[in-house]
């Protein structure tokens, strides 16, 4: 290829990833997240309760709305799955076990906020479904445990998040000291440097201290310690907490130019507020009573948040923190069960099915995901039988389903490897998109790439050039 096709090839390539960008500029959201469920398990170690067969029925006779605004919209969703145990005590004693049943957390379109109270409405799809052993409804427990958006169900990480209590651990406790410093940025020229930013020197390990600052927009590494960082804002507030033994020296600041923090500039930090506190009342900040989340559920999932993202000499990135955790909480029903000698039961539990949503597809696809693995945890699982109740199309699934008028059915001896996956749809022939938005990032860095290439080669191509002209002349 000569030096002009080069060229043009280029300037083609980066017009057309050009003109994809402002096709795509303004998109609407064509996909949504929703949430995976998995069965039973045993919370009591060397139970001998057996599975003997479980039947998993799933009745979607609806597809849910990409969007809900209304609460009692979203409450009468109907799309369910039954999970029905028949479980046998083969002991000659009676056991009392207590089973929890994950389900997830709540799907990107059931995001419900009340714009009156000003909180997120949590948990109101839950009361509708029952827990029952023969035919009988139980009580039960909704519980929650952290898991961040987009992350992945794994059994014996999320086993150990639930804790019967405020967890026990070697830092954190309820009664643990916390010291708010609320601050105020003053004397900066903003006008003059907009981007102006505020940063503290920490030295020294603290293994009785860490720190969390809000609204941290940086951070890095020293040689002797870290460097803390925050943008300063006109007329702004913001906290530092320290938590446990208090530092011995107050907190020096510098003010900078920029997020670069090379250059500094004048400016005083006023100290505004102090406030002393316990560690569970920091954890229960953002904690309301009428939540359906137990106090001790959501303080654990701030430690454990907390934990997940100390950074060095004891201070907490905020980055990925927020002391408001409801919208990255899994939730589970707990329940307990009991068996006399050579008993059997029947345990049906129900709960909401919220399938990831893909509208690229015309029209529409619906993925559902349930996971099979945890039931590995029994000491023995028998059968399961499958069935799927509904007046859709059955386009993909990783397992053999039989169509059994209104819906699909599968037998299974024992458990098969992985989870069980299906997709569903209105049509049976749903078209694939042409173009899908999910690789337009990689094509315009290709393009881009390709772009300034030719672009180089075309500005050392003139040099040549002149070079050369002015080699003639001489």
């Amino acid at each position: 290829m000569n030096r002009k096709s080069i060229l043009t090839a280029g300037l083609i390539l980066m017009t057309l990833v050009l003109s994809m960008s402002s096709v795509y500029a303004n998109s609407a959201q064509t996909r949504w997240s929703g949430t995976d469920s998995t069965g039973a398990i045993v919370l009591d170690e060397d139970s001998p309760i057996i599975v003997e067969k479980e039947l998993l029925t799933f009745d979607i006779n609806e597809f849910p709305q990409s969007y809900y605004r209304d609460m009692n919209d979203f409450v009468a969703y109907s799309a369910k799955v039954t999970a029905e145990y028949t479980f046998y005590n083969p002991s000659d004693y009676t056991i009392t076990a207590t089973l929890a049943f994950p389900f997830g957390g709540t799907a990107d379109y059931a995001d419900l906020y009340d714009h009156e109270l000003n909180k997120r409405l949590l948990n109101v799809d839950t009361e509708k479904y029952d827990v029952t052993i023969d035919g009988q409804a139980i009580e039960k427990q909704i519980r929650h445990t952290l898991m961040y958006y987009g992350g992945q169900f794994e059994l014996e990480e999320d086993l150990l998040k639930l804790h019967d209590g405020f967890m026990k651990d070697d830092f954190y406790s309820p009664e643990l000291s916390v010291y708010k410093y609320t601050y105020s940025p003053r004397n900066v020229d903003l006008d003059k440097h907009p981007a102006a930013s505020a940063a503290v020197k920490l030295t020294g390990d603290n293994p009785q201290t860490k720190l969390y600052m809000e609204n941290q927009s940086g951070g890095r590494t020293l040689e002797d310690g870290i460097l803390l960082e925050t943008w300063v804002e006109r007329n702004d507030q913001f906290s530092v907490y320290i938590i446990g033994k208090p530092l011995k020296d107050e907190l020096e600041w510098t003010f900078y130019h920029n997020g670069a923090c090379e250059e500094e500039i004048s400016g005083t930090m006023l100290l505004v507020g102090y406030e002393e506190m316990t560690f569970k009342d920091l954890a229960l900040s953002y904690y309301q009573e009428d939540s359906g989340i137990l106090d001790y559920d959501w303080y654990n999932a701030i430690v454990t948040s907390l934990k997940a993202n100390e950074w060095s000499n004891g201070v907490i990135h905020t980055f990925d923190f927020n002391l408001d955790v409801s919208n990255t909480l899994m939730r589970w029903y707990q329940y307990e069960i009991t068996l006399e000698p050579q008993q059997r039961v029947v345990n049906a539990v129900t709960a909401p099915m919220y399938p990831a949503i893909n509208s690229d597809y015309e029209p529409p696809i619906f993925k559902y995901t349930y996971l099979l693995s945890p039931a590995k945890t029994w000491k023995e699982f028998g059968n399961l039988d499958i069935v799927i109740n509904t007046p859709y199309y059955l386009i993909e699934s990783n397992q053999d389903f039989l169509y059994n008028n209104p819906g699909y059915e599968v037998h299974l001896t024992g458990l098969s490897e992985g989870e069980l996956v299906f997709t569903l749809c209105s049509d049976s022939n749903p078209v694939a998109p042409v173009y899908s938005k999910s690789y337009l990032p990689f094509i315009m860095v290709a393009g881009t790439f390709l772009s300034v290439v030719a672009l180089v080669f075309f500005v050392f191509s003139i040099a040549k050039r002149k070079r050369s002209l002015k080699r003639d002349v001489e």
